[in-house]
């Protein structure tokens, strides 16, 4: 699948050869996994400048509602490098210096991000404050203490399997373009 056709060479990451977005649940929660490449500070909006380390970060929330609302449109939103910053998370993922490449996800009629973040805050490190103004969670990003996108993806699916989910992951393969050079393909 091909989430964005082309790249504008300044800016943009190339989602060639995706696995479809079909695949996850219409409704439910959901885990994106991004590659931050370099350390960086990045103005969060309300949340103010966040300093933020070189690595992968899990970011959980959940898509109940139809169409943009869904949790594919919700995913599908991550993997957009151009929109309008409105969630905390919009600052990471609309960031040059990172690239969403893996999300977990379960069917769910409920929210459950809280509890996915709450057990994924215990094993990782929790950025204070981000994408939790809406709730009373200590952070719903956490840096993963992990090198490797699919060990982290195994980790986070038994997070899920402990709260009783079942979840579907996969891996994004994206052809990053960065300031005109070809980064490192992830696996």
């Amino acid at each position: 699948m091909t989430c964005n056709s082309g790249s504008d060479a300044t800016s943009d990451v190339d989602r060639l050869d995706e696995p479809s977005l079909v695949l996850l649940p219409e409704r439910g929660v959901y885990t994106i996994v991004a590659l931050l490449m370099e350390d960086k500070a990045i103005d969060v909006g309300s949340l103010g400048t966040v300093r933020m380390k070189r690595g992968l970060y899990a970011y959980t929330g959940s898509g109940l509602g139809r169409g943009a609302l869904s949790l594919r449109g919700r995913v599908s939103r991550h993997l957009n490098k151009h929109k309008k910053l409105k969630w905390h998370i919009d600052y990471l993922t609309s960031s040059n210096s990172s690239v969403v490449v893996g999300v977990v996800a379960s069917q769910a009629e409920k929210r459950l991000e809280c509890s996915v973040a709450s057990v994924i805050n215990s094993i990782a490190e929790p950025v204070e404050g981000f994408g939790c103004s809406d709730c009373k969670c200590r952070s719903h990003l956490a840096l993963m203490r992990l090198e490797g996108v699919g060990e982290c993806l195994r980790l986070i699916e038994r997070v899920y399997a402990s709260l009783g989910l079942v979840p579907i992951s996969l891996t994004l393969r994206p052809l990053q373009v960065l300031g005109g050079h070809v980064g490192k393909q992830v696996h």
